[in-house]
Formats: C-alpha cells, sequence, structure tokens
C-alpha cells in the first residue's frame, strides 16, 4: 500500500521534476545597508524634483485660439465659380490641342478625316 501512496502524491504537473530546492538565506547587512542608501537617495531626488513639478504645472498655458471649422457659404460659391472656369479652360486647350492635331494629320497623310 506504500506504493500506491507514493503515486498520489507525485500526480500533476512535473510535481518537481528539475527543480532545485533553494534555501531560504538571511539578508546580509551590507545587502540592507546598500539597499537604505539607494532608498534614501531616490528620495533626496525626488524632493528635490517636487518643486519644480509643481511650478511647472502651475504656470497658466497659454489658451489655444479657435480656429473656425465651419466654411462660409460664401467662400463655397466663389470658389466653386474659380473651379468651373479653370475646368472649362483645361477643356478649351484640350479641343484646341485636339484640333490642331486633326488638322497636322490631314496635311501631312493629304486627306480629310
Amino acid at each position: 500500500m506504500g506504493n500506491i501512496n507514493m503515486r498520489k502524491k507525485s500526480q500533476g504537473k512535473n510535481s518537481g521534476v528539475g527543480k532545485k530546492v533553494q534555501k531560504k538565506r538571511p539578508i546580509s547587512t551590507a545587502e540592507r545597508k546598500r539597499t537604505k542608501l539607494q532608498v534614501e537617495r531616490l528620495n533626496k531626488s525626488s524632493e528635490a524634483m517636487i518643486p519644480t513639478l509643481l511650478r511647472e504645472t502651475s504656470t497658466p498655458q497659454p489658451v489655444k485660439k479657435k480656429v473656425e471649422s465651419t466654411l462660409k457659404a460664401e467662400e463655397l460659391v466663389k470658389d466653386q465659380a474659380k473651379d468651373s472656369k479653370v475646368r472649362e479652360h483645361i477643356q478649351i486647350e484640350k479641343s484646341k490641342t485636339n484640333d490642331s492635331m486633326l488638322k497636322q494629320i490631314e496635311m501631312i497623310s493629304g486627306f480629310s478625316l
């Protein structure tokens, strides 16, 4: 029966396989002193930083001006008129180049299309 009890205890996820048992060792006095000095240094540096942080946060930041996000209807109408004029001009230029190319082809070939 002793073997059955041993099996039940060792069941589970790799119970104890490949694990080293570490002994608890007391913290040395040198390590205590070292950590105490580190904590004191950090406290001093944070105490020195606190007033500067308070000054920075207490100064009022300049208020940003609100940018007009809505477009004015008059400006939109003017822009649409300009755009339509530009489109018409481009269309006229395209037709002129097409006509001139057609004339050149007719002159070269000797017959009209």
